[in-house]
């Protein structure tokens, strides 16, 4: 890792705002009888090949062909498992083989999986029939599923079926049907909050009442959204259904109301409040009353992020003079500092499954670019981890529900996917986007 720059203003929105406001301190913001398994994957081997799969056009129905194709693809890619072979190099006479394999045709190009599909619309009703092969494991399918329903249906049919890819050879489940929330400024002087499936499409907006509305978190249950509005001139804490809707204020004590997030188990809410003249950590109910205040020190505490467990929360505090992230328990004892290496860092998120407790947070190099990286929690001192380099700006690191890859926002444009490695990233969205989160599975 890069020695960082001395302290200097930072870009994230929320403490960006929040120093603005209190005008003190520094600025931060299954196969046929007899055959065996599937080729299963070391999902904690570093050096991993990617599995090379093939995923033809479904033949039949062409309106449906290229979305199904396109959306299987690229949840595939974006899994981290698979190289998705390009569908110009195929050999095999697709119309030809239906849903059925020519085993050389596709051997001859490398493929060691080909995901197939036939669809067929029937009173206005699409009919998908899919079949995984193993290219090693002769003509039978291992993998098979129907999918029927309205075609405007088919981009949850290609989740589901490259979900079934995925657990086929992981044994995991994967994050194709979750959504991501993020807050963007529509026009000057506006921000709204919007959500969006994981891969950027079914794009609405949430809020829409000419305000600012940022730092959206998701409720567990996926449900709702809590975030923070200055619709009434003052930042207070807000909750909205994800369909959008009239927002309901919860939190409106004096200064600023901002960075909440809710629990693991939905019934606590972890925020940055003012009440007392300077930015502390407090614990709320559901309906925004304080259970507890967590912090206390006369500097500025900030960003709350639960542990999975929701044993611990992660927050940010310049106690030393700079932004750092720090620990505590829930209970707001054993308040200590994670991170130590760099002077700037900020915007922890806890990985909800990796093996060992992971957080990924926002740095800023000797060059002025702010990266992502993630660091061990149990060994914090050898296990930082880069994930951005040299490809701009990349902030507000968000994990997906599996771990097995997060979200953040790019100066490249929108919001990247990103394996948790860093080492496939995907653009989703290119709306200016600020502080993403990634919410639950559907």
């Amino acid at each position: 890792m890069r020695r960082l720059l001395p302290f200097l203003p930072a870009s994230a929105v929320a403490l960006a705002i929040l120093c603005a406001i209190v005008g003190e301190g520094p600025r931060a913001d299954g196969p046929p009888p007899g055959q065996k398994g599937p080729a299963e994957f070391d999902i904690n081997a570093g050096k991993r090949a990617l599995y090379k799969i093939a995923v033809p056009r479904p033949i039949g129905d062409p309106a449906s062909a290229n979305t199904f194709a396109e959306v299987v693809s690229g949840d595939l890619y974006s899994s981290g498992w698979f190289k998705v072979i390009d569908p110009r190099s195929f050999l095999a006479n697709l119309a030809a083989e239906g849903v059925g394999i020519s085993l050389p045709d596709w051997r001859n190009i490398g493929a060691e999986g080909v995901a197939k599909a036939q669809s067929a619309v029937y009173n206005g009703e699409l009919s998908l029939d899919c079949k995984l092969y193993e290219v090693g494991k002769g003509p039978y399918a291992v993998v098979e599923k129907t999918y029927k329903g309205p075609a405007s249906q088919v981009r949850a049919f290609a989740h589901a079926w490259a979900a079934e890819v995925v657990k086929w050879f992981a044994k995991e489940d994967s994050f194709f049907t979750s959504q991501i929330a993020f807050s963007s400024s529509p026009r000057a002087g506006i921000k709204d909050v919007y959500v969006m499936d994981y891969d950027g499409f079914g794009l609405h907006k949430v809020t829409d009442n000419g305000s600012q509305n940022i730092l959206p978190a998701w409720n567990p249950n996926g449900s709702s959204l809590v975030f923070t509005s200055f619709l009434r001139g003052n930042p207070d804490l807000y909750t909205v259904g994800t369909g959008g809707g009239r927002p309901k204020r919860i939190a409106n004590y004096p200064g600023v109301n901002m960075g909440a997030t809710f629990s693991p188990d939905g019934g606590r809410i972890a925020a940055t409040l003012s009440q007392d003249g300077n930015p502390e950590i407090y614990l709320l109910d559901t309906a925004g009353k304080i259970v507890k205040r967590l912090t206390d020190s006369p500097f500025i505490d900030s960003s709350p992020a639960w542990s999975p467990d929701g044993g611990q929360l992660a927050f940010v505090s310049n106690r030393f003079g700079s932004p750092q992230v720090w620990l505590m328990s829930s209970s707001g004892a054993d308040q200590h500092r994670l991170t130590t290496r760099g002077n700037y860092n900020q915007e922890p998120t806890w990985c909800p499954k990796c093996d060992t407790p992971t957080i990924a947070y926002t740095a800023r190099d000797e060059k002025a670019n702010f990266d992502i990286f993630t660091i061990d929690v149990k060994n914090p001192q050898t296990g930082v981890v880069r994930i951005t380099e040299n490809q701009g700006q990349n902030e507000h690191a968000t994990w997906a529900p599996t771990g097995r890859a997060m979200a953040f926002a790019s100066s490249r444009g929108g919001v990247w996917v990103s394996t948790a490695d860093g080492k496939l990233q995907r653009q989703v969205s290119r709306e200016m986007a600020s502080t993403p989160v990634w919410g639950p599975r559907r």
